[in-house]
């Protein structure tokens, strides 16, 4: 039977770094999703997420409900990339960086990347979890505390910006 992200957290509390490896490996690729699309490149999002799971292995003992241990590793990556320089966070990517198969991304896919990182934190922060971690409405509102309604209101609002700056782009 599987252990639930609760139980790994418990026993990860207790000092078992097995338990905590199994949690990392359950969060790493939504976690580098979300932090991508807060950060702006894959690589600046591999360090905000190695960086991330070595404070919550750090503090994992002042996890005070092991049931929010997902909420309480994002806040901590959300403080992590706040805390890094403007330049940084919204650093556009430098060269078409090459797919799984070899390719190039789109020119589109990039543009879309390059407004995500201008977002402003409230908006990027749900567009980042709803699209480059996967995560529903609930979960995303479960995450930051916040009422599932306020998490639709942003989103619909990122989308607005989003198409906003997609189309000045576009005619420029």
């Amino acid at each position: 039977m599987e252990l639930t992200d609760e139980q790994l957290a418990q026993a990860s509390k207790t000092g078992d770094s097995r338990a905590f490896g199994i949690l990392v490996e359950r969060l790493r690729a939504p976690l580098i999703g979300y932090a991508t699309g807060l950060l702006g490149t894959r690589d600046d999002a591999e360090d905000l997420a190695q960086e991330t799971f070595l404070v919550a292995w750090q503090k994992i003992g002042g996890l005070r409900v092991a049931a929010r241990v997902n909420a309480w590793i994002y806040r901590i990556a959300h403080n992590l990339a706040v805390k890094r320089p403007k330049q940084i966070r919204t650093r556009p990517l430098r060269e078409d960086p090459p797919l799984s198969d070899g390719s190039k991304p789109d020119q589109r896919l990039l543009a879309l990347l390059a407004a995500v990182a201008r977002l402003s934190e409230p908006h990027r922060q749900v567009i980042s979890r709803k699209h480059f971690a996967g995560y529903s409405g609930e979960n995303i509102a479960q995450q930051l505390g916040i009422p599932v309604g306020t998490v639709r209101s942003r989103l619909s609002r990122a989308y607005t910006e989003l198409r906003t700056m997609l189309v000045e782009q576009q005619s420029n």
